[in-house]
């Protein structure tokens, strides 16, 4: 059941998380003023970080009850995967695209952006978390439940020569 649930909101976190990275990105090509068209981008890639936050967390919770339930831990890395490719899309794709557009439009000076630098940060951490989540579920789970028996493999028996 947690497995057809975790699918269920990863759909629907896929769906929006899209939605609002697609829209943000619109109002960068704009041929209205700059300034309404960085706002209108600031406003909606705001609710865009905030969806990501609030999805990556009730993923990772419903990840570990799946974890926990069958001792598979295929969601949490999932999780991560989803995580790590919105990060790029908005580090690498969008705020690139607006670091661009403030530039063409004068809106700002700088000649460098550390987007990239903290969408690798953040995956890095990310990925931390998710593999020390992991191994504390499992150890959570093998103390409470004990170690499953491991099947005995008997040696093949070889022709006498």
């Amino acid at each position: 059941m947690f497995t057809k649930i975790y699918l269920a909101i990863l759909g629907i976190s896929i769906a929006v998380m899209a939605f609002f990275s697609y829209y943000s990105w619109s109002w960068l090509q704009s041929i209205g003023l700059p300034a309404a068209a960085v706002a209108g981008y600031e406003y909606h890639a705001g609710y865009a970080w905030a969806a990501l936050w609030i999805s990556v967390v009730a993923l990772l919770v419903l990840a570990n009850a799946i974890l926990w339930a069958t001792g598979r831990s295929w969601a949490v890395w999932t999780t991560l995967v989803y995580f790590s490719v919105f990060i790029v899309t908005r580090y690498f794709w969008l705020d690139q695209a607006f670091f661009s557009f403030k530039k063409t439009n004068g809106l700002f000076d700088g000649s460098f952006s550390v987007a990239p630098l903290l969408a690798v940060i953040l995956m890095v951490l990310m990925a931390a978390i998710a593999f020390f989540d992991q191994f504390i579920i499992v150890k959570l789970r093998a103390k409470t439940y004990g170690k499953p028996e491991e099947p005995v493999v008997e040696p093949a028996e070889t022709p006498d020569e």
